[in-house]
């Protein structure tokens, strides 16, 4: 947990030597029961602290087809995409408290703390992965908290769509359900 609060990726990558003789699945499944005293799972608290501090995380993978595996491809330096190449790593843990997704911790960093980085960071997550559909015990999606930053709402809409409509863009103008892309798309 501590990693993930002062965004030190290199304590995850000790944790993950210790465990090579571990497969894949024990791996993930010690990344995703560990939690803080309050119940946030670690890539909550990545989101709660800003915990990816390399901005160009979401231009690097702005420009590669939407699947978790293909962001290990690129080794960027920050702990949420430490995570995020884990094998099995689950992208939408909900807290005990209120049932927030990393994904609501981390609208909420952008409108409290740093938009930029709080918009970096929603990207990084939709591009991997997590859920914009899911919601808190209050019933808000992380969209809904969203305010004065149509960027990150149209960015957690769009990624809602996708998921929704079952898409996902392969990056070889062939969408995954089959069709071609066509001139007016």
């Amino acid at each position: 947990m501590e990693a993930c609060r002062r965004d030190q990726p290199h304590l995850i990558e000790q944790v993950l030597n210790e465990m090579e003789e571990k497969t894949n699945e024990q791996v993930a499944q010690f990344f995703n029961e560990v939690t803080d005293s309050m119940g946030n799972h670690a890539l909550h608290v990545c989101a709660q602290y800003g915990s990816c501090t390399c901005l160009l995380c979401h231009f690097v993978n702005a420009h590669l087809p939407c699947k978790l595996t293909l962001l290990s491809c690129f080794r960027l330096d920050d702990t949420m995409d430490a995570l995020f190449d884990i094998q099995f790593f689950e992208c939408d843990p909900l807290t005990r408290l209120d049932n927030d997704t990393p994904l609501h911790i981390a609208v909420r960093y952008a409108n409290d703390k740093d938009a930029e980085l709080g918009e970096a960071m929603i990207k990084m997550m939709c591009e991997a992965g997590c859920d914009p559909r899911v919601r808190n015990k209050h019933g808000q999606k992380p969209a809904e908290l969203v305010f004065n930053n149509n960027e990150i709402k149209k960015t957690l809409q769009q990624t809602e769509y996708i998921m929704a409509e079952g898409i996902q863009n392969t990056g070889d103008g062939v969408d995954s359900d089959g069709g071609e892309a066509s001139d007016s798309d």
